[in-house]
């Protein structure tokens, strides 16, 4: 389920608490909570009030992968629009492909997936 915190219009979302925070459902939710997840799966938007409101998805997990075909970290799951990273080094660093996830107007929980050992392991099976 969503959680939404809302900051006002002349709040600093980055420095300062939200003013109010709920659930999807309405339901009221907790400091506590926001802690919890605020480096879950979130977006920013603006209200109709000008307000910023951070919507944040817990069960949104994606996974990053380097796609060989692609020759780019891809990132992708249920719940996450598909995206190339446009970083191209598949040695790239969990700090690289961190910075550019943040790039996007969703930025995405992610577990980095590294399979290049069991990819060359499979290179070399069927060359030989």
């Amino acid at each position: 389920m969503r959680l939404i915190a809302c900051w006002t219009p002349n709040q600093d979302p980055g420095m300062e608490i939200p003013t109010s925070l709920k659930w999807g459902d309405d339901s009221p939710a907790t400091l506590e909570d926001f802690i919890r997840h605020q480096l879950d799966t979130h977006t920013f938007v603006t209200g109709r009030f000008g307000e910023r409101e951070q919507h944040i998805f817990p069960d949104v997990v994606a996974e990053v992968i380097f796609d060989r075909l692609a020759d780019d970290w891809v990132v992708r799951g249920p719940g996450v629009v598909t995206a190339a990273l446009e970083l191209h080094n598949p040695e790239a660093t969990d700090d690289e492909i961190a910075a550019e996830l943040f790039t996007f107007s969703t930025v995405y929980r992610a577990q980095i997936v590294r399979t290049t050992a069991r990819i060359e392991l499979m290179e070399r099976t069927v060359g030989q």
